[in-house]
């Protein structure tokens, strides 16, 4: 009987464990952003952009996010910060790979986005996972795509696929 309640209490914990590292959604999600630089860059640890980054240089990056459906800016939805860290770049400087850690900061939660994206001439269109969330967004899994405006610097479409 005792070995019945042992294995009993092993299998309420294991749903329980189960049960709480599940995400706070419960359908997938695809939404898209428009992200608006708030400032230029932040540079650290002394880069200020006087020359082509190097390994091991970092930015940091503040934007503000709208709803957006790919033609026009609408309310303001949240904000979003961040750091780059490059990995490597070309002698040239025209092309880098850098490791993004970027919080997103929405009504009801965050997401967090972290992974590797390859620039070519600046920022291109670049795909990275996202690894978790608070609140609505708790645990929360999926992907995020990336894509720099035409004829802008300091905009871009975020296209989030979020899985529950």
């Amino acid at each position: 009987m005792r070995k019945f309640g042992i294995a009993l209490v092993l299998v309420a914990l294991s749903v329980a464990v189960w049960m709480a590292s599940a995400s706070a959604i419960s359908s997938p999600q695809v939404f898209s952003l428009l992200g608006v630089d708030t400032q230029t860059s932040q540079p650290i640890n002394g880069f200020t952009w006087d020359r082509a980054p190097r390994a091991g240089d970092q930015v940091g990056i503040t934007e503000n996010l709208y709803k957006w459906a790919g033609t026009k800016r609408g309310a303001r939805v949240g904000r979003d910060q961040g750091i780059f860290t490059y990995l490597s770049v070309s002698s040239s400087g025209e092309t880098a790979t850098a490791l993004i850690e970027v919080q997103v900061y929405l009504n009801g939660g965050t997401v967090f986005v972290e992974g590797m994206a390859r620039f070519v001439n600046g920022l291109t269109t670049f795909t990275l996972p996202v690894v978790g969330g608070t609140g609505k967004y708790d645990n929360v899994r999926g992907y995020l795509i990336v894509k720099q405006l035409p004829g802008s610097v300091d905009k871009e479409a975020f296209e989030f696929h979020l899985l529950p």
